[in-house]
């Protein structure tokens, strides 16, 4: 699999993935027979590339996904002709691809994002096809000017399909020195002519594991080839700061709106908070690749006007409304998503989004994450590498930040087993707006059910109300509290001896984030470390006539990786229980197989105190017990 960040810098970022659930990631509905791409690459950057693709279908389910095959192109900058395309059937026959069944159509929005780009798509929509046929087509696509004058790269990732041939050749002038870094490649000697170098990588087949639950990207551990032209992720910064730099200019009307935007404030970091959470809530996100557009942002002043823009826009505005203000800052590639590791090569490909850096202040932005305030990043920002592009040094993005849950609640148990109950959530750091800015958008259906479908999703009849914390108040991390109240007609069964989940939160407590953490029973690859901080209190009351007859013991875990804590407290007539749970690695976001295999005596203790119960008994109306349930 190709991947081609830079046509959709900024909207790779609105989405992730995972995959899969079998212990073989080989999917076995279609085989690569050949997959053979020619790169002649000339001085100034610009390329063509020659590819055939030869496959054959196993299996129904591949026909419609394979029927048609669609070749990516800026039709600015690039063309692409189809020079042969054919469906051949089992007895050899070869039913060819007219020139009306290659279609030209217009690449569909990023994961429904706003987008205006010249990005096409032409698609060869094969004849008559069947479970074992073979597909072929031969393209040709030319890229006319480089994004980067003077400089090429390309990374491939194959396929999870069983692959015969995947070769690789790029043909370059002797003087463009072509840098690899590959795994699961073989690469040829490169042959010398006229003036030019060809390197050859051919794959290497081999088992194709699963995608486990939460790994990090596969680019971070899976086979893969990269070549580049370029020297160092120092060069890459500086030819992306050349078109970033000129459009960040200030002018009166950046002026006028920074001034506006900082009155009343003499902290530089009050005033960088004051412009990032101005453009994070007023400009909208909207893509627009226009000829270079995926790689060159517009001025900040047409931003300013237009009041829209994508990650490089909404950066080159901060820029100007920054300095402005006489703040020093620079824009700041990132990869953003679920890899951390950069290649020993360097190339643009890992860098999807841009982000702002004022080095003055250690203070990193994005203030295309509407729903988080200044001095929070985006989970996916975290942890990362980055090029700061004024002077292409590399930096590197915070590894945690304040992040805490405080859940409250309360239930009173009634004697014929309907309870009364009330919840209360405060979520602090960079939860605070996050949650504050979904409730906003919650329609007034949404609220008024969500009670009632929480409880039924859990098969209790009942019903409440939200009441909403303070949306209007401003997101400075210092908490967005609101409360869940209601009543449940069946939440226990009375009377009777029964046992009741010793549960310390009404929905998304600590118990969701622990039980993630058994999705997995052993791993091969890197994964997401978790990352929380919880704190739960839970009070049951009982009828008068109740009897507490066994509650479990306290839990006490201390480890390189977790603080969990859970203590139980008969008082009053009342059962409390209180519970915390902090996670995370220091210093990195990803975890190893092997602290996964250290996490799993800690794993098992906190499962177990999280799905045990107390023991409660309630007589019937004469006052005798009733048998357990």
């Amino acid at each position: 699999m190709k991947i081609k960040f830079i046509a959709a810098l900024c909207a790779a970022a609105l989405f992730s993935t995972h995959a899969g659930a079998a212990d073989d990631g080989t999917d076995l509905s279609v085989s690569i027979l050949k997959n053979l791409q020619h790169f002649v690459v000339q001085r100034d950057g610009g390329y063509s590339q020659t590819e055939e693709y030869l496959v054959q279908l196993n299996e129904q389910r591949a026909v419609a996904a394979e029927a048609q095959r669609q070749f990516h192109f800026n039709r600015t900058l690039e063309e692409v002709d189809i020079l042969e395309a054919y469906t051949e059937k089992p007895d050899g026959r070869r039913i060819p691809v007219q020139p009306e069944q290659i279609r030209l159509q217009q690449e569909a929005a990023y994961n429904g994002a706003p987008m205006f780009q010249d990005m096409q798509i032409k698609a060869v929509i094969y004849p008559d096809v069947a479970v074992g046929d073979k597909l072929y087509s031969k393209m040709r696509k030319t890229r006319r000017s480089a994004l980067f004058g003077g400089q090429f790269y390309d990374t491939t990732y194959p396929q999870y399909y069983p692959t015969q041939q995947l070769t690789l050749i790029y043909d370059l002038p002797s003087d463009m020195r072509l840098k690899a870094d590959e795994l699961g490649f073989k690469a040829q000697t490169p042959e010398r002519h006229e003036g030019r170098t060809v390197y050859r990588w051919d794959y290497t087949p081999a088992d194709t594991p699963r995608l486990e639950f939460d790994a990090v990207s596969y680019a971070d551990f899976g086979r893969h080839l990269v070549v580049s032209t370029f020297d160092d992720y120092r060069d890459i910064g500086l030819a992306y700061d050349v078109a970033s730099r000129a459009a960040a200019a200030t002018t009166p009307a950046i002026e006028a709106k920074a001034r506006e935007l900082v009155h009343g404030l003499s902290a530089p970091r009050d005033k960088a908070r004051a412009i990032g959470n101005w453009v994070r809530t007023n400009i909208r996100y909207v893509a627009v690749y226009i000829g270079n557009g995926g790689r060159e942002p517009h001025s900040a002043e047409s931003v300013l006007e237009n009041r829209y823009g994508d990650c490089k826009d909404h950066v080159v505005l901060m820029e100007a409304l920054l300095s402005a203000v006489g703040i020093d800052s620079t824009p700041a590639l990132i990869s953003a998503g679920n890899a951390y590791k950069l290649p020993p090569v360097a190339s643009m490909e890992p860098f999807n989004h841009v982000i702002n850096y004022i080095p003055s202040l250690d203070l990193y932005i994005d203030t295309t994450a509407d729903n988080l305030s200044v001095g929070y990043l985006p989970f996916w920002d975290l942890d990362k590498q980055v090029i700061l592009t004024r002077t292409g040094q590399m930096g590197h993005t915070p590894t945690s930040q304040p992040n805490k849950i405080k859940n409250q609640y309360a239930v009173q148990i009634g004697a014929d087993g309907s309870a009364q109950f009330k919840f209360t959530r405060n979520n602090l750091g960079a939860l605070d707006e996050e949650i504050r800015t979904e409730q906003r958008n919650w329609n007034t259906n949404d609220r008024e059910r969500f009670v009632e479908s929480l409880l039924k999703s859990v098969g209790i009849k009942g019903s409440g109300t939200v009441e909403l914390g303070d949306l209007d108040s401003a997101a400075d991390g210092k908490g967005y509290r609101y409360t869940l109240r209601g009543k449940g007609e069946n939440w226990v069964y009375l009377p009777g001896t029964i046992g009741i989940p010793a549960s310390s939160s009404l929905y998304a407590g600590l118990s969701d984030q622990v039980f993630r953490l058994t999705n997995e029973v052993a791993r091969t690859q890197p994964f997401i470390c978790p990352d929380n901080d919880y704190e739960e209190q839970a009070e049951y009351q009982f009828p008068d006539n109740a009897k507490l007859l066994a509650v479990p013991l306290d839990v006490n875990i201390s480890s390189p990786y977790f603080q969990y804590h859970a203590r139980f407290r008969q008082t009053g007539g009342k059962l409390v229980i209180d519970r915390s749970f902090k996670s995370g690695k220091a210093g990195s976001k990803v975890c190893t197989p092997q602290d996964h295999k250290a996490m799993q005596a800690d794993i098992r203790r906190m499962v177990r105190d999280l799905r045990s119960q107390f023991i409660l008994q309630v007589p019937d109306v004469a006052g005798t017990p009733v048998a357990a349930n």
